[in-house]
């Protein structure tokens, strides 16, 4: 009986922490937002993309590299999954549930624009210039292998910028 209310005890002490384990869900979060950080990308928690000004709840996690040079700076969103804003038409691009928020990239990021949101996993549903950087709402339900595409599609709009800077 005495073993019987010593196994009671410490059972009844180790179970809290038990709540401290991650599930699988945290932990692939965890993982993800590491190799994230090596990669060179910021993680943070952002504002839905086609959130009004008065909405200030942050509700969407970002991934963002930060602008290569001060002359790069925009501010404008690409954003999929809600009819807010007005639709990303172009001549040559077929890009019908994108649409932009806030303002609209210049002329010359529609190529670019096109490629990478027909790159991007199916997760992403913005894409954020700020004077941050360049960022993607992402919803972290994918794994790593789509996380190199958000990194690599990333690094090649902040490249883009860098030499449309740079031309101007």
């Amino acid at each position: 009986m005495t073993w019987l209310l010593i196994v009671f005890g410490v059972a009844v002490v180790v179970s809290p922490l038990m709540w401290f384990r991650q599930s699988p869900r945290q932990k692939l979060i965890t993982e993800l937002r590491r190799a994230a950080g090596s990669m060179g990308l910021q993680v943070s928690l952002h504002r839905r993309p086609d959130a009004r000004e008065d909405e200030t709840r942050l509700e969407s996690v970002c991934y963002r590299l930060p602008w290569l040079n001060d002359n790069c700076r925009q501010s404008w969103v690409l954003h999929r999954y809600s009819n807010r804003g007005w639709a990303f038409n172009s001549p040559d691009i077929n890009t019908s549930e994108w649409r932009w928020t806030i303002a609209q990239a210049q002329p010359q990021w529609d190529g670019l624009l096109q490629e990478a949101t027909a790159e991007f996993p199916l997760g992403v549903s913005a894409i954020i210039a700020n004077k941050a950087g360049i960022g993607v709402i992402w919803n972290e339900r994918d794994d790593a292998s789509d996380l190199q595409k958000i990194a690599l599609n990333l690094k090649k709009i902040q490249q883009m910028a860098k030499k449309f800077a740079d031309e101007a």
